[in-house]
């Protein structure tokens, strides 16, 4: 006991715990919220058992789940060709040689066997080309260069910014004319179009619906070229090929059909 006339002390080891009852509960629940914190919870990840605490296996689940969506929005332009709708085939270069042998050898040979009515005074000055996946626009620009007017559709939006980057200076100063269209090839109008190319593939039935659709298409003289694969059905429409590239002569639509009228 203090002595007569002391206070007693107030310091914190005198003071008891029922002084201040409420300060029990704040520090029971910070404790207890540390220790949910601190508490490591075991996540199955991609089959790997990772053992994190709950708010760092929400942060890796968050960062896993964003991580496949932006894989699958980047790499989704390279798998529409596989559907049917988007049919077509992988992004495959042509030749710097083999463009200039199109322009320069293959084209200008059919050009000069047209009939004279629609036979252009300059060969392939003039004439109308849509090429099918277009890629990185080669063809197109080197259509332009020597005075066609061309089109080309392109499905992937990254080949297709890519060829208008890289063709611009060309199709700047180029004869003719030359346009890049972000588009699905099977949705073009080949009606007006006196050549069509495309780089096929076998498999998945796009040569025959290639050949279905500028056969319904395209004019009678008009000229299909098909970079290394054969369009099945048309052997008796094959005039020319040159180095993997397949020109096949529409007009010759008719003069077959007259034959096998005339047989019968």
């Amino acid at each position: 006991p203090a002595p007569p006339g002391e206070k007693p002390a107030s310091g914190p080891e005198s003071q008891s715990p029922e002084a201040h009852p409420e300060a029990h509960p704040e520090s029971q629940s910070a404790s207890q919220s540390a220790s949910q914190s601190a508490r490591a919870k075991k996540v199955n990840l991609f089959g790997l058992e990772v053992s994190a605490s709950e708010r760092n296996a929400k942060r890796a689940l968050v960062g896993a789940a964003s991580f496949l969506v932006a894989i699958n929005c980047i790499g989704l332009p390279f798998v529409l060709p596989k559907f049917r709708r988007f049919l077509g085939a992988p992004y495959v270069p042509m030749k710097a040689a083999t463009v200039d042998i199109l322009f320069q050898q293959v084209l200008p040979t059919w050009a000069r066997t047209r009939p004279a009515g629609v036979q252009k005074a300059q060969g392939i000055v003039g004439l109308r080309l849509v090429d099918f996946g277009s890629g990185d626009g080669r063809i197109v620009s080197k259509a332009a260069v020597h005075g066609m007017r061309a089109v080309g559709y392109e499905l992937n939006p990254y080949l297709f910014w890519w060829s208008r980057l890289r063709q611009r200076r060309a199709l700047a100063n180029a004869p003719g004319s030359g346009e890049f269209r972000l588009a699905n090839a099977w949705s073009a109008n080949l009606r007006e179009a006196d050549v069509v190319t495309f780089y096929g593939r076998p498999g998945a039935g796009f040569m025959a619906l290639a050949a279905a659709k500028c056969e319904n298409e395209l004019p009678q003289h008009a000229a299909v070229v098909s970079h290394f694969f054969e369009i099945p059905g048309w052997e008796h429409l094959l005039v020319q090929d040159v180095q993997g590239l397949k020109l096949y002569d529409l007009s010759l639509r008719s003069k077959s059909r007259a034959g096998e009228d005339s047989s019968e």
